[in-house]
């Protein structure tokens, strides 16, 4: 699927519109339309390489948005449900099994690694692989995520709003 996304090509570059394309789910998988997607702090860190990432990258870990798609075996949310995305866990950990995915025992590796576990992007282009942070990256028109990655909200809150996020940008 084509979509556009605000990438960053290097250390302290800024966000540039990029059109890239993205992967179709897998199992587990959900394609979501983002709405809009919350600038934290963390993003600019990420871009700064304070953390990490390898770049190029997609950016963005807080955004609302409406499922369009859903992989093999994603029970929690259907296509329409508006959710909202955040950071990854591993679903299996013994904090993640008490409750706590903030708390995971892979969150470092589930969320700044740039890749999925086997090392693919789901956004790229032909110039090569494009990662992203948070097993998603909402910095774009559609961002591919976990369902693990997903707060499903009411069908009537505004989305639109950022659904009380910092900052918000909004996507036409």
């Amino acid at each position: 699927m084509l979509i556009t996304a605000a990438t960053t090509e290097a250390k302290g570059a800024p966000f540039t519109l990029s059109p890239l394309e993205l992967a179709d789910p897998r199992p587990g998988e959900v394609v979501v339309r983002m709405v809009g997607a919350g600038v934290c702090h963390t993003d600019l860190v990420v871009r700064d390489q304070w953390y990490p990432v390898p770049l190029p990258a997609v950016l963005g870990h807080e955004g609302p948005g409406v499922v369009a798609s859903v992989g093999d075996g994603v029970t929690f949310v259907v296509p329409d449900d508006h959710v909202v995305l955040t950071f990854n866990s591993c679903g299996g950990c013994r904090t993640c099994v008490q409750g706590r995915p903030a708390y995971c025992d892979q969150f470092f590796a589930y969320n700044f690694a740039g890749s999925r576990g086997d090392g693919s992007t789901p956004p790229h282009r032909e110039a090569g692989d494009v990662h992203g942070v948070f097993g998603q990256s909402s910095f774009a028109t559609y961002a591919l995520a976990t369902e693990r990655n997903l707060v499903k909200v009411d069908q009537t809150a505004p989305l639109e709003k950022g659904t009380a996020l910092k900052a918000v940008l909004t996507f036409a």
